[in-house]
């Protein structure tokens, strides 16, 4: 007979949890196995044994064990919420709403805790209060805060090609800051407290927007970076169209731009210091960039740290090869965030998941990132500690959601939206969360 005592099965589980972080499920299982055998009542036991399952996606193996911790955890109702949640998850990924459903009705239910109440929103509707700000037919994306929090640049379609406007954050005052009928302008970035924005520039091939998570870097990008002036339509040639350059970013000082370009079939990271750039009085100075990332790996969608000395980015490796590889059961690389100094040097993984993350933007108190993410057959944006941990999900709707864009006090997120039909931008209030009441209500609907 095989006798585990109190202390040995607190190491078994603490060796389980660690086997489960390293991704070796089936040795955590095989271990798990042991503790169940000598204590089928262990609740911790039979949730770490249906999350190494649900891993493996083994998930007519993992159910059952979550509901066995469900009923085990009966006197811990906040432990029994949270396996409630993961439950909800799977029957929500595998398309059995009905039940996922009746687990997050029994959650809203049987809790008050606010963190709970948002992770349970987010999974049904969005976690905190939202406003549309953008109307209309046309397409709106690519929301930009000014520096006081004011104004949103953004991009449009309204004209038959993309412009760059600029508008209150309520959505009034609503004027075109670009004018180029033969180009798509987009991704605006507001250069501190001069008159400039910079974006991105390609030239007009269809009448039809489409949004790129990620960029790939075997695809021929004509793209460059140009400043445009807000009250005049003055534009300054920053990197031309030839060097097929996107998706740039701005320090915290306003006077660096980190974009992506595709070098030898793959992207990479580049910095471009202005400095000592003089906008009113360029005449045919060259800016010369400075790498900042070379790898076989797809590097692109940056974003700077509130310190200006790191940046978030994402990275797809090739199959197969580098430290980027492909997750089990996929036939292309998985995107994922990573960090790195701008000096190229000190790169981490920040969040190993088997999930296409995308998009990341730092809050301004380097507390938490936000980002896009493909999870149970949607995209969605998620938020996470900037350690990479505590990932929760925003946003719940029809359709996609996607570009997320924080302001400058860290109060609202911008993003972009399909589900009223097109690409809309929406203003989420990040210190108005959805409420109980109103949580028990949509679920009422459902």
């Amino acid at each position: 007979m095989l006798i585990i005592g109190c202390d040995g099965t607190d190491e078994s589980l603490r060796q389980s949890e660690a086997l489960i972080r390293s991704n070796r499920y089936d040795e955590a299982i095989a271990l798990l196995a042991q503790v169940i055998t000598a204590d089928e009542r262990n609740p911790k036991a039979r949730l770490l044994m249906a999350q190494a399952h649900e891993a493996l996606e083994n998930y007519d193996r993992a159910i059952p064990q979550f509901k066995a911790a469900i009923r085990l955890y009966v006197a811990q109702p906040e432990e029994r919420a949270m396996v409630r949640l993961q439950l909800a998850k799977i029957y929500l990924r595998l398309g059995v709403r009905k039940e996922g459903v009746n687990q997050l009705r029994a959650i809203v239910h049987s809790t008050s805790d606010s963190a709970v109440i948002q992770q349970v929103a987010g999974l049904v509707s969005d976690a905190y209060q939202v406003v549309q700000i953008t109307k209309g037919n046309p397409d709106n994306y690519s929301p930009n805060f000014s520096p006081d929090g004011k104004q949103v640049a953004f991009a449009s379609s309204r004209l038959g090609n993309s412009e760059i406007y600029l508008m209150d954050v309520n959505g009034s005052n609503l004027r075109q800051i670009t004018f180029t009928p033969d180009f798509n302008e987009d991704t605006p970035r507001f250069l501190g407290d001069s008159r400039y924005i910079v974006h991105s520039r390609e030239p007009k091939s269809a009448s039809e927007i489409h949004i790129v998570l990620q960029s790939d870097g075997t695809t021929p990008v004509y793209a460059g970076i140009y400043a445009t002036h807000l009250d005049r339509e003055v534009t300054h040639e920053l990197l031309p169209l030839g060097l097929g350059v996107r998706a740039p970013c701005l320090s915290p000082d306003w006077k660096r731009v980190v974009y992506e370009a595709s070098r030898n079939r793959t992207l990479d990271l580049y910095l471009l210091d202005l400095n000592d750039v003089d906008l009113e009085n360029m005449g045919g100075s060259i800016i010369v960039p400075i790498p900042i990332t070379d790898s076989e790996a797809d590097e692109g969608s940056s974003t700077f740290f509130p310190d200006g000395e790191r940046l978030a980015f994402v990275s797809a490796g090739p199959e197969g090869t580098g430290p980027r590889r492909v997750a089990p059961g996929r036939s292309k690389p998985l995107h994922q965030i990573y960090t790195i100094n701008v000096d190229g040097t000190d790169e981490k993984h920040l969040n190993p998941n088997p999930y296409d993350c995308y998009s990341p933007v730092i809050a301004p108190d380097g507390e938490t990132i936000a980002f896009v993410s493909g999870r149970m057959d949607d995209i969605e944006i998620y938020l996470m500690d900037i350690d990479g941990t505590n990932e929760r999900r925003i946003t719940s709707d029809i359709g996609v959601s996607v570009q997320p864009a924080f302001s400058p006090d860290g109060r609202k997120l911008a993003f972009v939206s399909d589900r009223s039909g097109n690409l809309q931008i929406y203003l989420m209030s990040l210190d108005q969360p959805v409420t109980r009441e109103m949580l028990v209500q949509r679920l009422q609907g459902e």
